[in-house]
């Protein structure tokens, strides 16, 4: 089995909407997020353009169990070459 070393970077994102005293729940279904889907396809798009602009590293989807609409995870390998690993 190869060795492996790793590392962690986490961009939490909390998507919040503040109401007046009286307001009385969610019974509008949450419509002050309906545009949650969209921004968080364009964070991940963002993110996998940022990393494809560094063609020492390969970006692919990982996941955790968890809903795409709730966490995505990119895992994201650096691409050796025999020189780099000889040394």
């Amino acid at each position: 089995m190869k060795y492996a070393e790793e590392r962690e970077f986490d961009l939490h994102v909390v998507l919040r909407c503040e109401f007046a005293e009286d307001y009385e729940g969610d019974l509008d279904g949450y419509a002050w997020a309906e545009e949650v889907p969209r921004i968080t396809a364009e964070l991940v798009s963002a993110a996998v353009a940022a990393l494809k602009r560094h063609p020492q590293w390969r970006v692919r989807g990982g996941n955790r169990g968890r809903p795409a609409e709730d966490e995505v995870m990119l895992i994201v390998e650096r691409v050796l070459h025999e020189r780099e690993t000889a040394s």
